[in-house]
């Protein structure tokens, strides 16, 4: 029999599971975009799947609000871009600055009690369902800082152990972009985003989640010719120039 913090491991692992899979994933974005071309009339859609190149210090806002899988390809108007919180102050950072930047044992940081409380009252915490699991998670975390400090980021690879319950190509590091272009962390990949800015890498690979709609119409302005926006100047703007849109 499971104990309630066992059964709801497993509630949430299922659930994950299948809300996450990719086949949900890209039937919604298909659905999605399908209803933005034929009733709203967009031309310059992005592929939701295509990784832009970022530099990770550009990004210092966070909304974890967006679901970083069922929100994939999504157009949104209203304030989600305002409701935004600083990422620095995050739990997840704050403890891989103290470890990295400070030599502390994982053990000292700000995020291991928490984890082992969730683990102990929930049955599962960060895809871990025991305190062995989270050990060896931070070994794989260890790995992780070694593998970005000396040969760099690599999207391909699957550094940190992925979470279990999502098995997804769509697992990157995640933004949304917001009506000005700002470039807000959504989920997806925390410690490898936060080791890029304590490394303060140059660029890295990100996935687009949501993007405001206000944004949207420059997207679809550059992609009809306008020359008033300057498409160089941001990264989102180079599937549109390499393109042509009717």
């Amino acid at each position: 029999m499971f104990d309630a913090g066992g059964l709801y491991g497993l509630i949430s692992s299922t659930r994950a599971y299948l809300t996450h899979h990719p086949a949900l994933v890209r039937s919604l974005i298909f659905a999605r975009h399908t209803y933005y071309r034929c009733l709203k009339g967009y031309n310059a859609l992005a592929d939701p799947f295509e990784l832009i190149e970022i530099d990770p210090n550009n990004i210092t806002m966070a909304n974890r609000e967006i679901d970083k899988y069922l929100a994939s390809g999504a157009i949104r108007g209203g304030n989600w871009d305002r409701q935004t919180q600083p990422y620095e102050r995050s739990l997840k950072y704050r403890s891989v600055e103290q470890r990295f930047c400070h030599e502390k044992e994982w053990e000292e940081t700000d995020i291991h009690d928490e984890l082992c409380r969730r683990i102990e009252t929930e049955g599962e915490a960060d895809g871990c369902y025991s305190i062995s699991d989270l050990e060896r998670r931070y070994e794989r975390i260890d790995q992780l800082y070694k593998s970005i400090k000396e040969h760099g980021y690599d999207p391909s690879q699957n550094y940190d152990g992925a979470d279990t319950r999502i098995e997804t190509s769509l697992d990157q590091i995640c933004v949304s972009i917001g009506r000005d272009g700002e470039l807000i962390f959504c989920g997806g990949g925390n410690h490898r985003f936060s080791i890029a800015k304590i490394l303060d890498l140059d660029a890295i690979p990100v996935r687009v989640v949501v993007r405001h709609r206000k944004w949207q119409r420059k997207r679809e302005k550059i992609a009809n010719g306008a020359h008033e926006i300057d498409a160089t100047v941001h990264p989102d703007f180079q599937d549109i120039i390499s393109q042509s849109y009717p």
